[in-house]
């Protein structure tokens, strides 16, 4: 249980238990107890008049009071029955229903001012797919109360083949996967993440060292091994519902075959396969490629943190630009029905769905594309409870996988995380209903209706106040000014210092046209100055370092290679760099 909890609570759950409950046959034993039943009982929060949804079931108990204690739910009694405790905090729920907070199983955190985003839409937990140092201090941030956010669980750096589908990804082979995952495990991060063009040999030596190391792998699919080699190399976590999808894809036809869904099913199913569907953001890809201004307009897109809107727009999104937009979209569709089918046919199959959304990616809003999934779940075929299910009780189980000594997650029942979403309607008629949102817990913290309003006031002020300088920011390094790129990141204002103005990988990326341009210097100064926004990039130290080498500025290059080591000795493999330099110096 959580800390804090001692014997003497336990005996007091007990009494609480017998006073709501126990029928008493003998008049003496109902002396005896009356004293105990009498006794007020200490609680942190307790929420009356809610009706409570069974998330296993679909059964909803009406009346209900839960009382909440230390970050956990630590009694469900009738509301009659709430006078016997005596709670810091008490709120009147009027009348809502109530459900667990909603979990994304797959999120790529950007800033710690996009937190407010989800405990804004109720999410209460998430699962970050792209880990560096900062998410592993976010996490502890929050767990410990520093920070306000949902619960976060973080893969360490992308792992991929020799090759890498992106320069920014750590690269493997099968003799140094054992070394590269201890060190994942050693960092602290909650799993290992692989990516698509990593070979069987070494996917296999990834996973068997993750499963020694405690933890499990999850990710893309290899374009390497496929579906079934992937299996055969023992991945069971697949992160994309598409990524089981590319074999499916008639090349000629720019089409994909939903005929392959009942193999590639009753495949996954038999291998005991868990998938993030993520049809939402599937969904959400056509109106970005032919339409993206007016995506972009849109009201919900108004909270994100400013770098996150400059990283969906046209010159730094993923889906801007398309030669022939319209074929694209026309594909995208295909791939949508595809994964709309497998869905539904993986819930048949019994096989574990996690509601994922890819938010802060790819123009997926960081909660409110959960409400999305949910939506989209149920216009696929799935039934409400079963989408819910996605986000609270299988999300859960996952868990539980991850680490089987955490506490329970993802229901509405004593000794589970007080996460809990208050809501206007019934989801399970209407799975619209958790929008209408009228209160949250976070960890046994309470949000009522207008402390969420001002959360929302909050975000769109901070984007107001930070947009014009992302924008002026990614022209500036566009243009290669170094100086007006350096005097706009010292215009942040103090009280917005910890919201970057850019992504790193962005920042890198856009960087490359003076970086293979021939102005290493340039680059490097450029990507100094991205790097007093994210300390703790190391793609990022290592290009500074690489420019610099490049540039013949040893001494610039040897300390941001020592800053990269220092980071993530896996990438770019910095210590290589540095004993190069010391022997040799710059070329």
């Amino acid at each position: 249980m959580g800390p804090g909890y001692n014997e003497t609570r336990r005996s007091t759950t007990i009494h609480s238990s017998f006073c709501g409950r126990l029928r008493l046959p003998a008049v003496l034993l109902g002396v005896l107890l009356a004293a105990a039943c009498e006794r007020e009982i200490p609680a942190d929060l307790l929420i009356h008049n809610v009706r409570i949804i069974d998330v296993q079931t679909g059964s909803v108990a009406t009346d209900q009071a839960i009382v909440v204690d230390d970050g956990l739910i630590f009694e469900l009694v009738g509301s009659e029955r709430s006078s016997a405790f005596a709670a810091d905090s008490v709120i009147d729920g009027g009348d809502a229903y109530v459900l667990p907070a909603l979990a994304d199983a797959h999120v790529h955190l950007q800033s710690r001012s996009e937190l407010s985003n989800y405990i804004h839409h109720g999410v209460g937990l998430v699962v970050n797919m792209s880990g560096n140092p900062i998410h592993v201090a976010l996490r502890e941030d929050v767990k410990a109360g520093r920070s306000v956010g949902p619960e976060i669980l973080t893969v360490g750096p992308t792992l991929d083949g020799i090759e890498p589908t992106n320069p920014l990804f750590v690269s493997v082979t099968a003799d140094d996967a054992s070394h590269v995952v201890a060190w994942i495990a050693e960092q602290g991060y909650d799993a290992v993440k692989v990516y698509q063009q990593m070979d069987a040999e070494t996917l296999k030596a990834v996973i068997a060292s993750a499963e020694s190391e405690g933890l499990i792998t999850t990710g893309h699919v290899s374009r390497e091994t496929g579906v079934r080699g992937a299996i055969d190399a023992g991945q069971r976590f697949f992160a994309h519902g598409e990524e089981l999808t590319f074999e499916a894809f008639d090349e000629e036809a720019r089409r994909y075959d939903v005929g392959a869904v009942t193999d590639i099913a009753e495949l996954l199913a038999h291998a005991g396969a868990v998938v993030t569907p993520m049809i939402g953001y599937l969904e959400n890809i056509g109106p970005q490629v032919t339409d993206l201004d007016g995506y972009l307009e849109t009201d919900w897109m108004r909270t994100v943190p400013a770098a996150m809107r400059m990283s969906f727009d046209a010159r730094q999104g993923w889906f801007a630009n398309r030669d022939d937009p319209l074929s694209f979209k026309e594909q995208i569709a295909s791939l949508v029905e595809l994964v709309r089918a497998l869905t539904v046919r993986l819930h048949e199959e019994d096989v574990l769905l996690l509601l994922g959304t890819d938010a802060g990616f790819g123009g997926a809003v960081p909660g409110y594309s959960v409400h999305q999934e949910l939506e989209a779940l149920v216009r696929a075929g799935l039934t409400e409870l079963a989408a819910i299910q996605s986000a609270t009780v299988n999300i859960g189980e996952y868990l539980h996988m991850i680490d089987g000594d955490r506490r329970p997650w993802g229901e509405v029942k004593p000794g589970f995380t007080a996460s809990l979403l208050l809501i206007g309607g019934n989801p399970l008629d209407d799975i619209r209903s958790t929008r209408d949102i009228r209160g949250v817990v976070i960890n046994g913290r309470w949000f009522d209706s207008d402390s969420l309003d001002a959360l929302e006031v909050q975000l769109r002020d901070r984007q107001s106040m930070l947009l014009p300088l992302a924008r002026r920011f990614e022209q500036a390094l566009v243009d290669g000014n170094v100086d007006e790129a350096a005097s706009i990141v010292e215009a942040i204002p103090p009280e917005l210092a910890d919201e970057p103005l850019i992504t790193a990988d962005n920042c890198i990326f856009l960087g490359y046209r003076h970086y293979y341009g021939g102005e290493r210097t340039k680059a490097g100064r450029l990507y100094e100055v991205c790097a007093r926004m994210h300390l703790e990039s190391s793609p990022l130290w290592v290009h500074i370092a690489r420019a610099a080498e490049r540039a013949g500025e040893t001494d610039r290059a040897e300390k941001a290679y020592w800053r990269a080591r220092d980071l993530n000795p896996w990438y770019g493999d910095p210590g290589a760099a540095i004993g190069r330099l010391m022997r040799e110096g710059s070329p």
